[in-house]
């Protein structure tokens, strides 16, 4: 027997979720353009000394999707899972483990960055040198557990979806692109295409966030109590 309660709870965090991804979109086109996703070390750390608002935003609102998504996850697995669903069970795990790996890896930066940078400015050749080789923070500097591993089991249940789960099917379609576009992040970082990686946040961020908005409403009403 599904747990209704649990599936309301859910719910109001997917929603809490896209309101977190479409602030985070904006946060990143916003932001200095010496503070986005892989600018070298002696550009970034100087900026961030200066300060970094919506850098820090960003990441806190990246850490808010991790720890909420921790919810959303088992629950829409429940409402797509067909018996004996392996491929659905591994990969909700996954993706579970990618939002804590994710979750900590924005708060430790959110620790350690400023003064990191602040050391960085500071410092003497030999300490920027230094700096530079091990400066980042984050247990997933790629992005490969947050959206990677999310993304394929959002590819998944999107599947599940299209082919008429109770969901509608254009919150399918909508999620392919959401996985795809995160299953892109780590290539996209990894190459350091600053265009590349642009495309993908402004178009994944936005469908993700629409996608979980959408799943939250979803996920209310599937939570519901009978009449």
């Amino acid at each position: 027997m599904k747990d209704r309660s649990f599936t309301r709870l859910a719910g109001a965090f997917a929603i809490v979720v896209g309101i977190a991804k479409l602030l985070s979109v904006a946060f990143y086109f916003v932001m200095p353009a010496d503070q986005r996703l892989a600018v070298p070390a002696a550009r970034i750390l100087p900026s961030v000394a200066e300060g970094a608002p919506f850098l820090f935003g960003l990441f806190w609102m990246e850490a808010l999707v991790g720890v909420l998504g921790l919810a959303v996850v088992p629950a829409l697995s429940e409402q797509v899972r067909r018996p004996d669903e392996g491929w659905l069970r591994w990969l909700g795990t996954l993706a579970v483990a990618g939002l804590a790996v994710s979750a900590v890896g924005y708060l430790q930066t959110i620790a350690r960055m400023p003064g990191i940078a602040r050391a960085y400015v500071a410092g003497d050749a030999s300490t920027q040198a230094a700096l530079t080789a091990v400066w980042k923070s984050s247990t997933d500097l790629l992005g490969f557990w947050g959206y990677g591993a999310v993304g394929l089991w959002v590819l998944l249940v999107s599947g599940r979806m299209v082919r008429g789960e109770g969901f509608p099917k254009p919150l399918g379609y909508l999620g392919f692109l959401t996985a795809i576009t995160g299953l892109l992040i780590p290539l996209a970082v990894g190459l350091k295409v600053q265009t590349l990686i642009t495309l993908i946040v402004s178009v994944g961020g936005l469908a993700g966030a629409v996608w979980f908005l959408w799943v939250g409403l979803v996920l209310r009403r599937s939570g519901a109590p009978a009449p």
